[in-house]
């Protein structure tokens, strides 16, 4: 075989080689827990408690709760070839014993493609995946209880549209990731499942979220396949002193990022300063610094202000390293 030809076979075989994780992280969904970081798998006390964590459905303290949200990031690094594009929105009703919800997420990546004989094109790749299902909560000890434990578990059927290719480099960065919308795309449905533990001791919470457990795969038109893979985050939350919340989370497993593989930690804070104000700050950094990403620290800042009633607006930005996924996020909160 010519040596030109067996180097194209070899690059085949790559081609051909094991599902590639798709991008869509935790902070992918939720303008509250990203203003304070992404550090929310212990508070998880609004709807959005059927992402982050389901259990904390049974510790949220009210009976109704709603959100519409929506968000969007991206990463964009000093190497011309690289760069990511997320986005995430959900719409949700919660009570204690079960949530009903429905949520979208969307990622978008471009990395080095091509072959040691052609290095002028670049690999892109997008997933967006449809969520629906409903969430059921169960409490483990009596509210009476000096430690309250609870358990819940989200059921859901997952629509995944997968695209990946190797495209021309041409034009900006922003260019080529719009250009994946129209790589010829595979749609299919999968079930999958989430589960959240959650237990408040006094004034301290602790809880572990795992999410994705069947590491769902999604086929491209090509021989390739996208893989929602199993992302598992533990936090902790001190809510000792009225309207203030602090909060830790840390991934407990590499996940798929922007620009290669996380393995997150975050800190944030709530504070309700006036009646119908709050204020929220936080950080995040990747803990897997041989990335491509580096570390990507991020800051996030946000707010939400009860217009009326138990409306409440909430807004985040997250600002920082090109590395890490800046953006922006709003919501509507309904809290009874």
């Amino acid at each position: 075989m010519p040596k030109t030809a067996a180097i194209a076979a070899a690059f085949g075989c790559l081609w051909l080689a094991p599902p590639r994780a798709a991008a869509q992280s935790f902070e992918s969904i939720g303008t509250r827990a990203q203003g304070m970081g992404g550090a929310f798998v212990a508070v998880a006390d609004d709807a959005t408690a059927v992402y982050w964590n389901p259990a904390g459905l049974a510790l949220n303290g009210t009976s109704l709760s709603m959100v519409i949200d929506g968000s969007e990031g991206k990463a964009t690094p000093d190497e011309l070839d690289r760069a990511g594009r997320r986005s995430g929105s959900i719409v949700a009703f919660g009570t204690p014993p079960l949530g009903l919800w429905y949520y979208r997420l969307s990622a978008t990546s471009l990395t080095p493609g091509g072959t040691p004989l052609d290095t002028s094109r670049i690999h892109l790749q997008r997933l967006v995946t449809h969520h629906a299902g409903i969430t059921l909560v169960q409490s483990l000890t009596s509210h009476r209880s000096p430690v309250h434990v609870a358990v819940g578990t989200s059921l859901k059927l997952v629509r995944g549209i997968a695209a990946d290719g190797l495209v021309a480099e041409r034009g900006t960065r922003d260019d080529l990731l719009e250009d994946a919308g129209n790589l010829p795309d595979v749609a299919s449905t999968k079930f999958d499942t989430d589960i959240g533990v959650l237990a408040q001791f006094s004034t301290l919470r602790v809880g572990v979220t795992a999410r994705n457990l069947r590491e769902a795969e999604f086929k491209t038109a090509g021989a390739n396949s996208l893989e929602l893979k199993r992302q598992t985050r533990a936090g902790m939350a001190y809510v000792g002193v009225d309207g203030l919340i602090l909060s830790a989370d840390i991934d407990l497993e590499r996940a798929a990022g922007s620009l290669g593989e996380v393995r997150n930690f975050a800190a944030g804070a709530e504070a309700h300063i006036l009646p119908r104000a709050f204020v929220r700050g936080g950080l995040r950094f990747n803990t897997l610094s041989d990335q491509p990403g580096g570390h990507a620290a991020v800051f996030s800042v946000g707010g939400g202000f009860a217009t009326f009633r138990s409306l409440i607006i909430d807004a985040h930005a997250t600002l920082g390293s090109d590395t890490g996924d800046r953006g922006w996020g709003v919501a509507a909160r309904l809290v009874y």
